[in-house]
């Protein structure tokens, strides 16, 4: 039988809801509890519960060490970053949790901190790097590298030999052709089709 575990949201927004939902169907880990910003004034979440703030954060890794960055990435991964460094510094264990539906290719590889909804597919050879999104239906084609604070987004199509670093925001229903890159820090809009490499930094919309 599985052992599951307990695990601590970082997030009381939208995006904690959705971790929640995937949380509540897997069998490895269960939500203990929610940090959120000292000016929220969210009690609850889908029936967890808000057990402290940014400043009990040392004290529940302590007592909780899996962590699991629950806060949203659209515009900037920028805060995503500064919590999940935050939270590691202070001895967090990220797991990646993956919804029952995901379908992870044996020769896939994922990193820490990452979280896969559901129906989404990661194909063969294909690289997912640490604390990213992988959101509901999304499509992460063979030999594709993603970096690491990456959200690919709802039914997002990323083809074969595709590299995404760091930072990037792949929005809802966009379409990466094959061996295309797409440079660091860039936001491509949802239904965009993208055929050819993308400069760091880059707002397609």
């Amino acid at each position: 039988m599985t052992k599951v575990e307990p695990i601590l949201l970082i997030g009381a927004g939208g995006h904690c809801k959705s971790c929640i939902d995937v949380l509540s169907i897997q069998d490895n880990y269960q939500a203990v509890g929610i940090v959120d910003k000292k000016v929220s004034t969210v009690n609850k979440v889908l029936g967890i519960r808000v057990i402290g703030t940014d400043s009990d954060l040392e004290l529940l890794i302590h007592k909780f060490t899996n962590v699991l960055i629950a806060v949203g990435q659209i515009k900037s991964p920028d805060l995503r970053i500064k919590l999940f460094q935050s939270a590691k510094l202070l001895g967090a264990s990220f797991p990646v949790v993956l919804s029952p539906t995901a379908q992870i290719a044996k020769s896939a590889m994922i990193a820490e901190g990452t979280i896969c909804f559901h129906q989404t597919i990661i194909n063969a050879s294909a690289n997912v790097g640490k604390n990213c999104i992988i959101n509901n239906k999304a499509l992460i084609e063979h030999d594709t590298q993603i970096g690491s604070h990456c959200h690919i987004s709802t039914g997002a199509l990323v083809n074969g030999g595709v590299f995404v670093e760091d930072g990037c925001f792949i929005g809802s229903g966009a379409i990466i052709h094959e061996g295309v890159k797409v440079g660091a820090g860039s936001v491509i809009g949802a239904g965009i089709v993208v055929k050819e490499d993308v400069p760091s930094r880059t707002l397609l919309r």
